[in-house]
């Protein structure tokens, strides 16, 4: 279709890929994301969908990614913390939207296209589309790994279809000028008597029955496993223990670094080795890190410096895709890493046996609290009782077991603010002059907090905020509004799974 994005020379396609290749190292890791292709036999608008479509959705999202088009990521849920959720959530909602803007006739046109890749920061030098960017990442970073400008095109096709539905959909989202004059309460001081409750109560006292646990583990199979791990071996490049380099000569050293690691990649991705083969050409030391999950916790490792090199290294060894592979040069600090995968101990379903401690942990922690709750609740309803008939505040309190604190002056907004303030006041904002709020859980237990008195805004901090907190509710809202009609056409495309075929 863009024609004239492939009628350039090709001087200067090394340097200009040097530029670019940063930042689509996602282009380089396609077998983590093999999962949802492995899907079979999956059906949406009563139609089952192929494995060649679910394949380009895969590449689409890979893609995306790469391209940095984060708002399509995030409104289509691109960007859960679970790499296998987002990707899933992804092509499923991004399906919808592509069905719902033919259905809506708000298709783009090749034109709205191609003005889109032109604008993207990546194909442009001085501030203007650089043909010459563009065929170099055609040729250098897209072929080569399966992809097509025609995958690039529909990337960039599928942002301008969120953005023309966005429109559609959050248009009525709007802020009145009530919601802003309560939204205001969060920049006004706030004077209050806090009743506290502090929770005596140890879960351990709360007994558990096992046939509880059973019910439990029963109607929870699914949740229940163990925690991926990954061991590594590796090779560190760092400097002397004890160096005090500074400046220049603390770069040049650890560019150094940086070159011997890089040497050792090229090393092994030229020569198809293994990291122990590369490392004993260089002459190079390999050290071994015991399993760890993806935060980087190990269970069988009590060594600080391999605890701190573990939790460095945890988010680039979970995306690779087993054992035997292995990673780019990892900078962590002043050293630079080069590792490669040797065990992957995959999750799975925990046995009873196994999930009985965190069982009985849970239910004898919920059993504290609903106890604890109950009782606060309680000696709540006789305070309010004990007001009634005339008694002091500090005096109903403390016949029941509870202290009363007060606040002064306290902006529920203030940087200044302990966290306890901020949940204190934060119970008031819903309050009138005079009121008392519900029990509500707190840290140390619970409180209830009585509203005395709400100090005006200060002006020239409301008035700072204002555009702010305009902006930010419209976007939430505008969120919202998005968010309800993905799930209504959602439900409205029938996705169903029936499930890989057996044998």
């Amino acid at each position: 279709m863009f024609h004239v994005f492939r009628k350039n020379q090709r001087v200067l396609m090394l340097l200009i890929a040097a530029l670019t290749i940063v930042a689509f190292i996602f282009l380089y890791n396609t077998q983590q994301l093999d999962d949802l292709a492995a899907v079979r036999n999956p059906v949406i608008y009563g139609k089952p969908l192929t494995q060649v479509a679910i394949d380009r959705q895969v590449k689409n999202y890979q893609l995306t990614m790469s391209l940095g088009q984060y708002d399509l990521l995030r409104k289509l849920g691109g960007m859960a913390q679970e790499r296998e959720a987002a990707l899933s959530e992804f092509v499923w909602n991004l399906i919808v939207l592509q069905h719902q803007s033919r259905e809506m006739g708000v298709e783009p046109t090749d034109d709205q296209v191609a003005d889109r890749i032109k604008k993207l920061p990546i194909f442009k030098s001085e501030n203007q589309f650089d043909p010459r960017k563009y065929s170099v990442f055609v040729s250098e970073q897209l072929t080569p790994r399966g992809f097509t400008e025609r995958q690039l095109e529909e990337v960039m096709r599928d942002a301008i279809r969120l953005e023309s539905l966005s429109a559609i959909v959050e248009a009525p989202a709007a802020m009145s000028e009530e919601e802003l004059k309560a939204t205001a309460r969060i920049f006004q001081p706030v004077t209050a008597e806090v009743i506290k409750f502090n929770k005596d109560a140890k879960p351990e006292s709360a007994p558990v029955a096992p046939e509880e646990v059973a019910s439990i583990f029963e109607n929870n199979k699914a949740a229940l496993n163990t925690t991926e791990t990954r061991a590594i071996s590796y090779v560190a490049f760092e400097l002397p223990e004890g160096s005090k380099l500074e400046g220049k000569e603390k770069t040049e050293a650890l560019q150094k670094l940086a070159n011997s690691a890089s040497a050792v990649t090229d090393s092994i991705a030229q020569g198809s080795l293994n990291l122990e083969t590369a490392a004993k050409k260089a002459g190079l030391k390999i050290e071994k890190l015991a399993a760890f999950d993806r935060t980087g916790s190990q269970e069988k490792n009590t060594d600080p410096k391999s605890a701190g090199i573990a939790q460095s290294l945890a988010p680039a060894a979970f995306l690779l895709a087993g054992p035997g592979k292995s990673s780019d040069v990892v900078q962590a600090g002043d050293a630079f890493y080069v590792f490669e995968i040797t065990e992957v101990n995959p999750a799975r379903p925990l046995t009873l046996d196994e999930a009985r401690p965190q069982i009985e942990a849970r239910l004898r922690s919920q059993k504290s609290d609903q106890l604890f709750m109950q009782t606060a609740t309680s000696a709540l309803n006789s305070i309010q009782s004990a007001l009634l008939s005339g008694k002091p505040l500090g005096e109903a309190a403390t016949a029941q077991g509870a202290k009363v604190e007060t606040l002064t002056g306290i902006v529920p907004a203030a940087e200044d603010a302990t966290p306890e303030q901020q949940l204190i006041t934060a119970s008031t904002l819903l309050l009138k002059e005079g009121e008392t709020s519900n029990l509500l859980q707190a840290p140390w237990g619970a409180f209830a907090v009585r509203l005395t008195a709400r100090g005006p805004a200060d002006a020239k901090t409301f008035g700072e905020k204002e555009s702010e907190i305009r902006s930010n509710m419209i976007r939430n809202k505008r969120d919202l509004l998005f968010a309800e009609w993905l799930r209504t056409s959602r439900e409205a495309a029938k996705i169903t799974m029936p499930g890989n075929p057996q044998g």
